[in-house]
């Protein structure tokens, strides 16, 4: 596998990343403009959006480098389980930052009264 061979492979694999990177670039963009204003949330949030943005950067990757040893050599029976445990880490990695996100989504707030949320009356329309 050439030089070539192998950049093509990463610029076709970190090409079908890139709409998820421009939307972890705007959204690191705007959480950090607006910093004062968030709340703990906004950590959770840049902490999900950051680690989604190096993933689009780091699979494709070692990708590229998983197939450039596995196809390597006389020992690709032996070492096909390489992509399997890639894989596997790939989504533990993704599941990370979707359990950021959830976080983000519920840091900061405050738990409702039993008292006052009794007392309110029922919003019109709901």
């Amino acid at each position: 596998m050439s030089n070539t061979d192998q950049i093509k492979i990463f610029l076709s694999m970190f090409v079908m990343n890139l709409p998820t990177l421009i939307v972890c670039l705007a959204a690191a963009v705007v959480l950090l403009m607006n910093w004062r204003q968030g709340s703990t949330g906004s950590v959770w949030a840049l902490l999900g959006f950051g680690l989604a943005l190096v993933l689009c950067v780091v699979i494709p990757i070692g990708q590229t480098l998983l197939q450039q040893w596995v196809f390597q050599g006389g020992q690709q029976a032996t070492r096909m389980w390489a992509f399997s445990t890639f894989a596997v880490v790939n989504s533990v990695l993704h599941a990370v930052v979707y359990a950021f996100l959830l976080v983000a989504v519920f840091a900061g707030r405050s738990k409702p009264d039993a008292r006052n949320s009794a007392a309110m009356p029922p919003v019109a329309g709901a």
